[in-house]
């Protein structure tokens, strides 16, 4: 890379400093404890949860105890609100949120009982250290020199909790550091008494955990515990599988509850500056070689050598590189080379490279403040999960499959076998007696229910899943529900491959004919070769000569550029319907793909493959989810799609770009008017009510969504409604999660078979919360949705709620099965993906009555 070494210039003040990357330390995950609300006392808890946090919040700058992922570190203050949203009234009746539908099943699920503990009052000191250290190790042994003095402990790199009560309450020890002989001054300084009760008494269970799985000979790697003793090596992939744990302990509907999920990382054997010498190696042949190496490296997470730390990487600094300069605490300037060579022993051998950028993320955003920047080095980075290009290759994820799709027995199995580790490993057992706490190895019995498989409708009769909730084979032999009429329709292709493209067409006209789709012979245009360029010129012209119906095109390989190129002009440019088909999939010329490809074009066309009745009239259905731009990472779509019939069978769709740090609500709360103005057009009325499913919001964002997103579409009701509005319910849809369920069956434990509801046990009592196993998977365990109903004006019983949940899992007509999401939904995931993606603008209006994007 031809540039000089450029010396970083101070920042103007208000802008965050530039800081070498810090270690931070093992990060506890908390669940804070929550108080179990009685259904005689709805507000009970909602009190209990503000009085805790007014517990927290005394004594000046003690930091609050955070919730959810990412927890806030330093003293910023927290508003109380943040933290709990009061549960729905609906949720509250006689039945609470319990359904009644189904067939009740006996289930497990990976969550321990803790069966006792201490109701112990604890003491909660803040801990300082000067000079100020950041690797939390360092902290702990400096701490440690005084344990005779201390007692016995606990430490999160910034709270010390003992139960005893230190005089005076402010105090100063001395300790020496070892690598270098310093001398450090640790304050500790009383803040708080914890009682049985409070919140951080589950924090203190949560630090507790971690201290015993240290003592498991794992290694920490951004929250979760690995196990390298026991990684499995896949050489010729130049891979590394770790085995692992993710652990939490939380309070649930009866009891203090440990959940323990397996979990696998995925090491890769080279560091990002290999990864950037392997592009810069094709720099002759591709001048984009460095737009692919930050689309390979931006948004994927890397683990610095020197101290097993994780980040996620936000940018890439060309400007900078080792030799660049930056500002340390006390203003004096140094390289990035003599850093690592000072703090860490390290030399860095190449100068050329440019610097990589993570953001210190903050859980509850501030909106309109920058976060904090750490700049990495690419030498010293090793990257972690995989590429795109890892995930096309077929037999590398299959060998991969054979270690991380592990199967119900095999799942219980490892629980088993870590729960009865932690309770056999000396050091672990000593520190669990030292707080008196006891820990069971046997997972937690619950019941659920099991609906009956939904009815689903073709145009001639009705049929169900079955079991499997897969009704692929009925698909194929009768008519869909509702069949496009194409007059005239294009394909696009490279000339030498025309007569494997007549064929292919045949095939799709028949397997389209099987369902009573008419798909009349399409106008073959040939092209001198498969370059992007081509298809351009030749889109334009098909579409200014005959304005077909739809243009499907046949590229010769899976090249991003084109497909992006196809989309672009079709989606933005100009509204037209496109299908896009790899050459192999066409000289292939197989009926199953062949009836895929049948179904997606009728419903790009405004067909509907199949029906599934949902009783309730007038309702209109909204799913949402947000995706990042792939290369412009400021930059954010909010895709909101949502149903405009009483089927739920024709659907309006719009994208809203907006910069990070900007109110993605307001933009949310447009597509919602635009939503309504086209619903009302469409069907002469207003919905009577409206139900939000709303993906891609992490713990710590709920509130947030609750006091702007909520806002902002009752105040656009309002609008659109008058001041009585119209009954709507809010739904938070998440995926990521850790709670797994088995089903103990004469052949030892299964999945749960799709349309299991969990909404007892291991549910929240302060939230509206169920838990929905909605696919069958023929591999390894499934992994249930949880959904969190955050407002409900419309009351509907919690039976309902979780019965409509189910049956819109049926309705996204890209698979023939359930899916894990309501349809909704996953259709704004995937318009969310292609515009992030592939269009990286609003689609044009023209298609905003079509599911295009399927």
């Amino acid at each position: 890379m031809q540039r000089p070494p450029r010396q970083i210039s101070p920042r103007a003040s208000g802008v965050p400093q530039q800081s070498a990357p810090r270690p931070h330390g093992p990060r506890p995950v908390v669940s804070i404890e929550k108080p179990i609300v009685t259904k005689q006392d709805p507000k009970a808890g909602v009190k209990q949860v503000e009085e805790g946090m007014r517990h927290l919040t005394t004594g000046g700058d003690v930091p609050q105890v955070p919730i959810g992922r990412g927890a806030v570190r330093g003293r910023r203050q927290i508003d109380v609100e943040h933290y709990r949203t009061p549960r729905p009234q609906s949720s509250l009746g006689t039945i609470g949120k319990q359904g009644n539908s189904g067939q009740p099943v006996k289930l497990l699920a990976n969550y321990f009982p803790i069966t006792s503990y201490t109701n112990w009052c604890l003491y909660q000191y803040r801990v300082d250290f000067n000079p100020e250290e950041d690797r939390i190790s360092t902290k702990r042994g400096l701490l440690g020199q005084h344990r005779e003095r201390l007692g016995g402990y606990l430490f999160d790199g910034t709270m010390l909790f003992s139960g005893s009560r230190f005089d005076p309450p402010v105090f100063e020890l001395t300790s020496t550091r070892r690598s270098d002989d310093q001398i450090v001054v640790i304050t500790v300084k009383f803040t708080n008494v914890i009682e049985t009760g409070d919140y951080a008494n589950i924090q203190v269970f949560n630090l507790l955990l971690r201290n015993c799985l240290r003592h498991l000979n794992l290694t920490m790697i951004g929250r979760n515990f690995y196990d390298p003793v026991a990684k499995i090596d896949m050489a010729q992939y130049k891979l590394q599988l770790w085995p692992g744990y993710e652990t939490t302990i939380g309070r649930y509907e009866d009891n203090i509850l440990l959940c323990a999920e397996i979990s696998t990382k995925v090491m890769r054997q080279e560091t990002v500056l290999d990864f950037l010498n392997q592009c810069a190696a094709d720099r002759n042949r591709n001048n984009d070689w460095m737009i692919n190496f930050k689309s390979g490296v931006v948004g994927t997470t890397v683990m610095t050598k020197y101290n097993n730390e994780t980040y996620r990487i936000d940018d890439i600094d060309e400007n900078s590189d080792p030799t660049s300069e930056f500002n340390k605490k006390d203003g004096s300037k140094m390289t990035y080379i003599q850093y690592y060579k000072e703090k860490w022993n390290l030399t860095i051998r190449t100068a050329r490279q440019p610097m990589l950028i993570s953001k210190k993320k903050r859980s509850i955003r501030q909106f309109g403040e920058e976060d904090t920047l750490v700049y990495l080095v690419p030498e010293l980075c090793v990257m972690t999960g995989i590429t795109d290009a890892m995930r096309n290759n077929f037999t590398l994820m299959k060998d991969m499959a054979v270690h991380t799709r592990v199967n119900p027995k095999e799942r219980m199995e490892r629980l088993t076998n870590f729960a009865n580790r932690l309770l056999k490993t000396p050091d672990s057992v000593t520190e669990l007696k030292r707080w008196n706490l006891t820990l069971s190895n046997k997972l937690v019995e619950l019941t659920g229910r099991t609906l009956q498989p939904e009815p689903i409708q073709s145009r001639s009769k009705g049929y169900n899943g079955g079991e499997e909730a897969d009704w692929t084979k009925h698909l194929r032999s009768l008519p869909m529900f509702t069949s496009a009429i194409v007059k005239h329709w294009v394909i696009l292709a490279p000339k030498d491959c025309c007569r494997e493209v007549d064929l292919f067409a045949q095939t799709l006209a028949k397997a389209a004919q099987g369902m009573t789709f008419t798909l009349p012979k399409p106008t073959i245009v040939p092209m001198n070769d498969g370059r992007s360029n081509t298809f351009l010129i030749h889109l334009e012209q098909v579409i200014n000569e005959s304005n077909p119906a739809l243009i499907l095109c046949v590229i010769p390989s899976a090249r991003g550029d084109i497909y992006s190129l196809i989309k672009r002009k079709l989606c933005i440019d100009r509204a037209v319907p496109s299908q896009v088909v790899l050459l192999k999939n066409v000289q292939k010329n197989n009926l199953s793909v062949c009836t895929k490809i049948a179904i997606q074009i009728n419903c790009k066309l405004g067909g509907a493959p199949w029906l599934v009745t949902i009783p309730k009239k007038g309702m209109m259905i909204v799913g949402f989810d947000v995706c990042h731009d792939s290369q412009r990472k400021n930059i954010s779509f909010g895709a909101l799609v949502s149903t405009m019939n009483d089927s739920h069978t024709s659907y309006f769709s719009c994208v809203e770009p907006h910069e990070s740090g900007e109110e993605l609500s307001v933009h949310f709360a447009t597509g919602i008017t635009k939503a309504l103005a086209k619903y009302r057009a469409k069907n002469g009325s207003l919905p009577t009510s409206i139900i939000v499913y709303r993906d891609g919001v992490g713990e710590g964002q709920i509130s947030h969504v609750h006091k702007t997103e909520v806002k902002l579409l009752q105040t656009a009701c309002e609008q659109a409604y008058g001041p009585k509005s119209v009954p709507f319910a809010f739904v938070i849809v998440t995926k990521r999660i850790s709670a797994r369920f088995f089903s103990p069956t004469n052949r030892g434990p299964e999945n749960p078979r799709p349309g299991t509801i969990i909404d007892t046990v291991v549910t929240d009592p302060t939230k509206y919360d169920f838990f929905l196993v909605s696919q069958h998977v023929r591999q390894g365990t499934v992994t249930p949705t949880h959904y969190q109903v955050i407002e409900d004006t419309l009351r509907l019983p919690p039976d309902i709620m979780q019965r409509l949940t189910f049956k819109l899992t049926h309705m996204y007509y890209n698979w023939s099965g359930t899916v894990r999401v309501p349809a909704p939904c996953q259709l704004a995931h995937k318009l969310a993906f292609l515009t992030g993606q592939t269009l990286r603008r609003s689609p044009h209006t023209g298609l905003d009555e079509l599911l295009y994007f399927l």
